[in-house]
Order: structure tokens, then sequence, then C-alpha cells
């Protein structure tokens, strides 16, 4: 019997051609991840930058409508009509990433918000003009407590109705006189929460003086910036501004304490710096700066604002 052996046309991959498909295929792979790395961190970006304008408009919104509407007179008493000044509370955030700069804000105006909007109805008690307080701190504010497992960098917005406010009128020292009427559970309830993120929060004072030079009338025009470094203090009274630091003005302008003292403010720029959900993550830890925190995970906002002039 003739045995034959059937040979088949179809030879199977050697060695060498799998480990050069399996190379090709690991290339190929990597590039997608690659691809893929990127397309990720790309939207995440644009998610963090769009959730940080949202939040920077809101903020900036509302107290440009505070500021727009602020009600103060000049009409010669020592009675305050807005103060500024460092938060000075123990509720800065983590150790080494603290707010450093930010701005406490006290003063009147004519918010359209009061009595909850309600104005017109049986709920609206009268009068117009509001007391308003902005504070910046570290707190939680979804179990309302000073809590910093689960605390965020918050901004609050206590407004004051006109019917609590009137006895704030005719102080002579606003902080001290609100911060005897109500207390920091007042000024940081769950009620009066407005955004959260906000890392820093600066204000600077844009105020116009007049003074004659060669008998001519001059305008200046004088910026008042609050920083830790730079100016602590500011308060307008009805005689006259008071501040605690130094100001910025045109060089060779001459101007004096006193000048800039009669001066009105005719503007306010109001500077936010908004951290992403992943930078906030990154300060409740250790093992990053402030500044690098800032750089690397912060947004920045600013909006000038026209104030009535008293």
């Amino acid at each position: 019997m003739n045995t034959k052996t059937l040979k088949s046309g179809h030879k199977g991959f050697t060695l060498i051609e799998l480990l050069v498909a399996m190379s090709i295929t690991v290339i190929l792979l990597g590039v997608l991840v690659y691809m893929t790395g990127i397309s990720m961190d790309t939207y995440r970006d644009s998610r963090n930058e769009v959730r940080a304008s949202r939040q920077a408009k809101e903020a900036l919104s509302t107290i440009a409508k505070d500021f727009e509407s602020m009600v103060s007179r000049r009409d010669g008493n020592n009675y305050e009509w807005l103060y500024a000044g460092e938060e000075t509370s123990s509720l800065k955030g983590p150790s080494q990433r603290e707010i450093t700069n930010t701005s406490r804000l006290i003063f009147f105006t004519g918010a359209t918000d009061r009595y909850n909007g309600a104005i017109g109805t049986s709920n609206d008690k009268g009068g117009d003009v509001s007391a308003v307080s902005y504070r910046l701190v570290y707190r939680d504010q979804i179990s309302d407590s000073n809590d910093e497992e689960h605390a965020v960098f918050t901004l609050y917005r206590h407004l004051v109705n006109p019917d609590e406010a009137f006895k704030l009128l005719a102080v002579e020292d606003l902080e001290q006189a609100y911060t005897s009427d109500f207390s920091e559970n007042d000024d940081l309830s769950a009620a009066n929460f407005l955004v959260e993120n906000i890392y820093e929060f600066s204000v600077t004072f844009l105020i116009e003086v007049t003074v004659d030079q060669g008998g001519a009338q001059v305008t200046h025009t004088v910026r008042a910036t609050m920083s830790p470094s730079n100016m602590t203090e500011f308060r307008l009274k009805g005689s006259k501004i008071e501040y605690s630091g130094d100001v910025e003005f045109a060089s060779g302008s001459g101007l004096a304490q006193a000048q800039i003292e009669n001066g009105r403010i005719v503007g306010v720029d109001i500077s936010i710096t908004v951290l992403s959900d992943q930078g906030l993550t990154l300060a409740k830890k250790s093992g990053i700066s402030r500044q690098d925190l800032v750089k690397q995970h912060g947004y920045h906002y600013s909006k000038s604002i026209t104030t009535p002039r008293p």
C-alpha cells in the first residue's frame, strides 16, 4: 500500500512574526492609551475651568450689585458707612495653605433682594437701606460646622434687612457694632452660603482726589488695595476716608494723606481666585505650597465696579 503525505498550502506564524505582531499591538495600545489620557486631561481641565467660571460669575455678579447700590453720606459727621479689613478668625484653612489674601467687608446697600425679595408685600417691614457682610472662610457648609474633614473654602454673604440694619446706620465703628449685634453663626449660616472653592478675595478701592495745582483743579485716582502686606484696614466715614497701609497713585502727583482722606470712592476692583476640585483636595494634604496650589490649580477672575458718588 502506498501512503501519501498531504502538504498544506498554509504555513503557521513563526515565533519572530508573533513577537513583531505583539510589539506592534503593544505600541498601538500605548498610543491609544496616551491619546485617551490627553483627551481625559483636556476634558477635566475644561470642566474645571467652566465650573470655576460659573463660581466666579456668581460671586462677582452678586458683589457688583451690592457695590453698585452702595449707600453712603459725606455729611461731615463721623458715622461709618463702610469697613474693609482682614479676616481674623481661625477659619483660614489647612496649615501652610491658609487663605492669605482675603477681605472682610461690611457696608450699606440698597439691595433688591432684601426681605428675601418680597419687597412691597406683607413681609416688607419698610426701609430700603440694608447692611451686607462678606466673609471668606474654610468651613463645612453642609453640616454648618467648623469640621475640617469636609470643609471647603467658602464665601458667605450675610444681608441684614433694613429693619435690623437701621441700628447700624449711626455708629462710629461699623465693624464693632456689627460684631456686637451679629454672631459668627449669623454670618456663616448655611442660608448665607454664596459660592465655594474661592481661595482668594481681594478688594481695591478707587479714590478720586481733586486738588488745586497752580490755580487749576486736577483730579487724581488713588488705588487702595486690601492685602496683609499692603493695607489691613479701610473705613469710609461721613467726614473722611481712613486707612492703615500704603496707597498707590501716579508718581509726581505729590498727594498728601489729608488730601487722600478727603477724596471720594468712585469704584471698586474685585479679584478672586477659584480652586479646582483637585486643587481643593490637594489643599487638604501636605506636600504642596500655597504658591504652587494657586499656580497649578487656581483660576483668576476680576471685575471693575462703578460705585454711586456720595
